[in-house]
């Protein structure tokens, strides 16, 4: 009964905040009183741990406030909930300089794949994801960690870096494959004897036959080893559309592995010009580098290297444009079954991306470009950085063209994917150019 009337005082304090996102609840803030603000808050812990339970994702009470107090109550709540199951498409970019959209839709649709073309996005194109499927729990059982349950939920493989723990099986036995909280993700055969999975770690050792979620693979096909498609989510296709490289610059992509974006410049600039794709180690640059190689681009260089001191090592105004995708907190990347940030992790990771943006301004020639994109809908992590760099760091903030998506919140102009809404990953993206 208490807990009823937290609720009903709550929404009612709250009125319209909780239907829609924005920062209408800042504003109630402001307005209430202190009495209110402490009720306010009492009630806000009791929701936030609801909130919590209720959608699945074991959010840090803290991280699960902040979303609450941004986004709106209701939104939250329904925003976690969609961030565990994947989007009904997955995209594809089609390498344009090896072959054409049309071509390769007719060629895959030939051998039987339902792929289909974006209205809006020439190089896109997608496969329908289809589930959600029961999967069954066998004797059998192979424990994997998050990132590769989270895979595996969608259809992809067991590879033996991923694998926890085999109980009960040996090569050739059916098996269920386990989260570490010991959820079904999948089923499948393992094709490798336990002993061979822990002293090799490498290789398929699990060959997975049902998943909760499919979605037809070609990291096997041609189409993949011949370089004419690069896996890459629409968002981030359109924040390098958005961008709009042409022939000729020279761009700077600050945190560039696995390659997604650089080599996407590359391609919109037919491969003419410069593409300088940095990142902090040998092994991410190297990811870049075998993209760059699969795809047949000849115009991405790479370096290692801290961007947060990146003119050290290319100088000032050296750019037409530079790309910056930092780490973040990742709350938009579906699907997620599991997610251990906190809200101090989140104010870590807005202090650390804010350190690229004075180098970002300081590499970039007059009147250059940066593209500010993050795959998080975490206000403190784009909305206020885009903030940040125009009033401390001096960058205009220039509007986006691409339609049917969210604004970002504060009227900070900009695009918002929003998951709940637009059946993508969640996906922000700025334009910010250095004054003339």
């Amino acid at each position: 009964m208490q807990v009823t009337v937290a609720f009903k005082s709550l929404f009612k304090f709250f009125g319209a905040a909780q239907r829609a996102p924005g920062h209408t609840v800042l504003l109630a803030l402001q307005a209430a009183s202190a009495r209110d603000k402490a009720m306010l808050f009492a009630l806000e812990s009791v929701y936030t741990v609801c909130m919590v339970a209720l959608t699945g994702l074991r959010l840090e009470e803290g991280f699960a406030r902040y979303l609450a107090r941004f986004l709106g109550l209701s939104y939250a709540e329904e925003l976690l909930r969609k961030v565990q199951e994947p989007p009904t498409r997955y995209f594809l970019r089609v390498n344009t300089l090896k072959v054409s959209s049309e071509r390769l839709v007719e060629e895959l649709r030939a051998e039987g794949y339902n792929v289909y073309k974006h209205p809006l996005v020439p190089e896109a194109v997608f496969l329908k994801v289809e589930g959600p499927f029961a999967v069954r729990e066998h004797a059998g059982k192979v424990f994997v960690d998050y990132p590769t349950a989270e895979s595996c939920y969608v259809g992809a493989h067991v590879y033996a870096p991923g694998v926890l723990k085999v109980v009960g099986a040996s090569a050739g036995d059916t098996v269920s494959v386990h989260a570490p909280d010991g959820r079904v993700v999948a089923e499948g055969v393992l094709v490798m004897e336990p002993e061979e999975i822990f002293g090799r770690r490498r290789g398929k050792a699990v060959e997975v036959t049902l998943s909760v979620y499919r979605v037809a693979s070609l990291r096997d096909h041609r189409v993949f080893k011949e370089g004419l498609i690069y896996h890459q989510s629409l968002p981030s296709m359109v924040a390098v559309r958005e961008l709009s490289p042409e022939p000729g610059w020279s761009v700077l992509d600050m945190c560039a592995s696995p390659g997604g974006k650089a080599t996407h410049a590359a391609q919109l600039m037919q491969d003419e010009g410069e593409v300088v794709a940095v990142d902090r180690s040998e092994k991410k640059v190297e990811a870049v580098r075998e993209n760059a190689r699969r795809l047949g681009l000849n115009s991405l260089k790479t370096i290692v290297y801290d961007s947060r001191y990146i003119s050290e090592a290319v100088g000032s105004n050296s750019f037409d444009a530079v790309i910056l995708d930092p780490p973040c907190s990742a709350l938009g990347v579906r699907p997620k079954l599991h997610y251990p940030r906190s809200f101090t992790d989140v104010l870590r990771l807005s202090n650390y991306q804010r350190q690229f943006l004075s180098e970002a301004y300081k590499v970039l020639r007059r009147g250059g470009i940066l593209l500010y994109s993050t795959c998080t809908i975490s206000p403190l992590e784009n909305e206020w950085v885009v903030i940040h760099a125009a009033e401390k760091i001096g960058f205009e903030v220039l509007k986006t063209k691409y339609p049917g998506v969210r604004r970002p919140l504060l009227g900070v102009p900009g695009l918002l994917f929003d998951p709940v809404t637009n059946d993508t990953p969640g996906f922000f993206i700025a334009l910010l150019k250095k004054k003339s």
